[in-house]
This record gives C-alpha cells, structure tokens and sequence, in this order.
C-alpha cells in the first residue's frame, strides 16, 4: 500500500508533529523477547491470565475492566480514538475510568486525533502518553512510528504495528476474536457484561449499520491483519500466534496459552 498524496498532505500540515518524535525511542526495543497482545472478546474468559504477571503485555480498550488487571500489569493500553455514533462526554468518562483502572506503571498510546480532548481536560496527568497519527493509507514495508500509521478498523490492530516497531520477536494474540458478526443486530459480545463498558451506546444493538456495511467492516479487519502479516514475511526475526481460543482471524498459525507457558516457563 503505498501513501496515499491525500494523506501525505495532511501529515505534513499536522502542527504538532513532535509529539511523535518521541516514539522512536520504542524502536526495537522487546528486540529478541515476547509480547502478549490482550483485547477483549468473549473467548478470553477461557484463560488464566494471571500466569502472564512478569510478561510484555499490552492491553487495549475495555481490557481495563478485566479482573487480572493489576496482575498482567500492560507496559501499555492502547484507546482507540473517538468516533461516532460515540457521545463525546462518555468517552472522555471512559478515559477517565481507564486512568483510575490501570496500574499505575501503565502507559497510554493514543490516536492523534484525541490530543486536544486530553490536553483540555486533563487527562492521564501522572502517567507517560504517545500518540501515532492514523491514516486511512501507510507504508506497507515498513511500520514507523514517527509518522503514518494504518488508523485500526478494530482495536488490536492498533497495538500490533506497535509491536511490529518495537521488534518483538514473538507476539501472541489473545482476545482477538473477530467473531463480531455472529451478533448482528444484538448486543456485541465481549469478556465484560456490557453494562460495565462506561461508553453507554458503544456495544448495544443501536450500533449496528445495514448488514453491507457491517460485512465490509468486518473485511477490512482481515484485510488490514493481512497487510500485516505481509510486512511480517520480510522479516524473519517476527512472527504472530493466534492464541484466541474462539476465533476467525486465521490469518496467523494457532496456538494455546498453556503451551506457551509449559514450554517457555522462564
């Protein structure tokens, strides 16, 4: 995929590019290690997280409602940025919440689109912040942080080109479930009960768009993982394990958590 001019265009416009500077600092840095990739479908009530305390982990939305939280302690939780039919107010509460959820070592990764919302109300104040600027277009050879990130059609593939950068040289994916069609036009189902999600409409059955455009949502989940596993094949040094024990993403080779912990103890 090549940079769309469009897109370029905008980049570049963009006042406040520094605060994506910083992000080079990740640059290969879980080089040789493993990462735990945590979202929030239902299949990840199945497992025992609390055997990932001392792991790379890396959690994303409502992981923050899980009951493990302290103990999986993410090096980082990723928010997917606002969008409609969200109500502005609910996701700043929802920020909120998060900052008051998470341990407090935790980092926060953010869309660019959200600087001035927490800028304004004072969000995440006592802890590390980093924004990637998602675009509808980015390089498909290469992840970089300091500029155009493919924006995630779900929130997981906001985490991984981030573990691409940070060049883990194994990355599980857990929670990943993409099972979401199975409940159209009902509440979406994740780990959590939906009445403890703080965004009052994000998950109910008022969501949903005619079943057209939720099947090409649900295409362009894939196809976004695809053009990320080919950027993958050019490096050897990476690869993906699906570790979702209910899930459609096929994408990647299968796996279990309890094998990876029988056979990686340390």
């Amino acid at each position: 995929m090549l940079i769309d001019f469009n897109d370029g265009q905008k980049f570049m416009r963009y006042p406040t590019k520094e605060l994506l500077a910083k992000n080079i600092n990740h640059k290969n840095e879980g080089r040789g290690k493993r990462a735990f990739l945590l979202a929030t479908g239902p299949s990840i009530k199945n497992e025992n997280l609390k055997v990932l305390a001392g792991e790379d982990c890396f959690s994303v939305s409502n992981f923050f409602l899980h009951e493990d939280i302290k103990t999986v302690n993410p090096k980082f939780h990723f928010f997917p940025p606002y969008h409609e039919p969200l109500i502005l107010e609910n996701y700043i509460e929802w920020l909120h919440k998060g900052d008051q959820e998470l341990p407090t070592e935790t980092k926060i990764f953010l869309g660019h689109s959200v600087y001035e919302i927490v800028r304004e109300c004072n969000l995440f104040a006592n802890r590390e912040v980093y924004y990637l600027y998602l675009s509808e277009s980015a390089n498909s050879r290469k992840v970089d942080l300091t500029k155009l990130v493919l924006r995630p059609q779900s929130g997981p593939l906001m985490i991984l080109p981030v573990l691409i950068y940070m060049g883990y040289e194994k990355i599980y994916l857990l929670g990943c479930d993409h099972t979401v069609l199975r409940d159209f036009k009902k509440a979406i189902t994740h780990f959590y009960n939906s009445d403890k999600d703080p965004r009052i409409n994000a998950s109910d059955a008022s969501t949903w768009g005619n079943i057209v455009l939720e099947h090409k949502a649900s295409l362009n989940v894939f196809m976004q993982y695809d053009f990320y596993e080919k950027m993958i094949e050019q490096n050897e040094n990476i690869s993906v394990i699906n570790l979702s024990s209910d899930s459609w993403l096929d994408t990647f080779n299968f796996g279990s958590l309890k094998e990876v912990i029988r056979n990686n103890p340390d």
